[in-house]
């Protein structure tokens, strides 16, 4: 008869088997997903694994409701941190705003009473950043096409009520802004990303305060000349970007200037990976955009998903809110 530690160990060897025979969506870590809906008109954040994305496991909610035509048609959100008030969710909207909200654990829902900060930058907002230890602010608008800058008057970067808009830049069919930090601590060591019509553009960020800038440095075209859609991190590789446009998915590696075709897809409004290895994306189903959001190891190649069938999801991001 088997002596009972190698019975134990026989037991514990099929369990562990069996773990690691799942896919990599059944073991994901139990973060929190932002999804853009614009069928609810809300920005919401959900847990990852929770069972169901109903109003039970809302997380956190952002809605500024039907009485604001320039808030229509949510387009964006971000998390970032700041020194003075911690987490924040940067947001945009097509019908021409965009604003900042702090989040705080007192208050798990929000609506045009909570900005902190709001512009209309106009000409359809999709895309919205902060750049670290410098406050300025650039709002990606795509029809026809700009970057908006928005800059500190005074040594409180966070202070929002003394951001200034400085200057617009041309740049067509603008969809997508991504601070990189470029592995350093500095604004001068970073640079910002912006995805548009054919082509993905790096920017270095110059001057401080009232004094900020942009300044193009480079600009490389997509590899199969389509419209930009998305501008993400890869969270697993810190030289990585992920980027969408209407005809693939796409990395970018930001030393070597090189593509990579992820999958040829069309209709991928969101792309971003978790640390955990996993994709996630929304998909334009129904009207153009997606019912779910969808998990799988590659991207297309679906293994989990969450949503619902009324949905009009447009982005989803990881609650995160690191640069890269």
């Amino acid at each position: 008869m088997a002596s009972n530690w190698y019975i134990y160990f026989l037991a514990a060897l099929h369990i562990f088997t069996a773990v690691l025979a799942q896919p990599i969506t059944s073991r994901a870590d139990d973060y929190h997903i932002a999804v853009v809906d614009q069928n609810s008109r809300t920005v919401r954040v959900f847990p990852r694994n929770a069972k169901r994305w109903n109003d039970d496991a809302i997380f956190w909610s952002f809605t500024p409701g039907i009485f604001n035509s320039k808030w229509n048609n949510l387009s964006g959100v971000k998390i970032r941190k700041v020194a003075k008030h911690g987490w924040i969710a940067l947001v945009t909207a097509s019908g021409g705003k965009a604003g900042i909200l702090n989040i705080t654990k007192e208050k798990r829902k929000v609506n045009l009473f909570d900005l902190m900060w709001q512009a209309t930058p106009g000409d359809n907002p999709h895309a919205i950043e902060i750049v670290p230890r410098n406050g300025a602010i650039v709002v990606a608008s795509s029809n026809p096409g700009k970057l908006s800058l928005y800059v500190p008057t005074s040594k409180d970067i966070d202070d929002y009520s003394k951001i200034k808009h400085a200057e617009d830049y041309p740049l067509k069919g603008a969809h997508g802004v991504l601070w990189d930090p470029n592995g350093g601590k500095s604004v001068a060591d970073g640079f910002l990303w912006v995805v548009g019509d054919d082509f993905l553009y790096k920017f270095k960020v110059t001057g401080s305060f009232q004094n900020t800038r942009l300044k193009q440095v480079g600009r490389y075209n997509l590899p199969k000349g389509g419209l930009g859609h998305d501008l993400q991190p890869d969270y697993t590789n810190k030289q990585m970007l992920l980027m969408t446009d209407s005809y693939a998915a796409y990395s970018f590696n930001t030393k070597s200037g090189k593509f990579k075709v992820l999958k040829t897809m069309m209709k991928l409004k969101s792309l971003v990976r978790h640390p955990n290895g996993e994709y996630m994306w929304v998909t334009g189903d129904k009207h153009e955009l997606g019912q779910y959001v969808r998990w799988g190891a590659k991207v297309g190649s679906q293994t989990d998903a969450r949503g619902w069938s009324d949905a009009k999801f447009y982005k989803a991001r990881i609650y995160n809110p690191n640069y890269e």
